[in-house]
This record gives C-alpha cells, structure tokens and sequence, in this order.
C-alpha cells in the first residue's frame, strides 16, 4: 500500500482546535478529517484548519469543510480558514463558497479572530 499523501495533525494551542492539514486531500481524507474534526470540536469552542501546506483538495473534501462550518454556526462557534493556497482558492471561488468561510494568513491571527 502506498504512503498517504496528505496528513492531519493537531497543532496544540490551548483551547482552540487547530488541525494543520498537508498534501494532497481527496476522497481517501475526507473520513480521517471528518473524524479529526469531529474530535477536535468536542469539546467546543471554534475550530482554526491550517491549509498553508495542502497543495489540493476535492469536492469530498470541500464537503467536510462545509459539513464542520454548519456544524459549528449551530453551536454559535467558528471555523477559520489559514493561508488557503491558490489552487484551493480557485476551487472555493469556483463552487461560490468562498464567501462562506472566514481566513487568516497565519494561526496567530485566526486565533485572534475567534478571541483564543
């Protein structure tokens, strides 16, 4: 079996969820990021997805996004996007859900964002 080409961390910060996610994320990642968001949101409190080292994602993907962003509104919590590449970006603007997610080009200023 080949090695993954993505992964998804914890990045520790206290008590706001940051998940750093990397490579390419397709239908193989979705599950392991749904369940990592699921974890990672147990507990409460908004969620910051690091994407600066992700290099695709694919509608399976933008689907658990969407997914943890509702989840979230429901609990009046956020979701904060970080240094969302080009590529990624395209796909965003492309479907018209763009609008739908606030970003911040580092960790430190999505923290901010949701008063972490």
């Amino acid at each position: 079996m080949p090695v993954a080409a993505h992964s998804i961390r914890d990045a520790a910060t206290g008590s706001t969820a940051v998940l750093v996610l990397e490579g390419e994320l397709d239908l193989a990642a979705a599950p392991l990021l749904r369940a990592r968001v699921d974890e990672a949101t147990d507990a409460g409190g908004g969620l910051v997805l690091d994407l600066r080292r992700a290099t695709f994602i694919d509608s399976a993907v933008l689907k658990e996004l969407l997914r943890a962003r509702s989840e979230l509104a429901a609990r009046d919590a956020r979701l904060v996007l970080v240094g969302v590449p080009s590529p990624i970006r395209r796909l965003l603007d492309l479907t018209r859900t763009s609008e739908l997610f606030d970003d911040a080009p580092n960790v430190e200023s999505a923290l901010r964002r949701l008063g972490a």
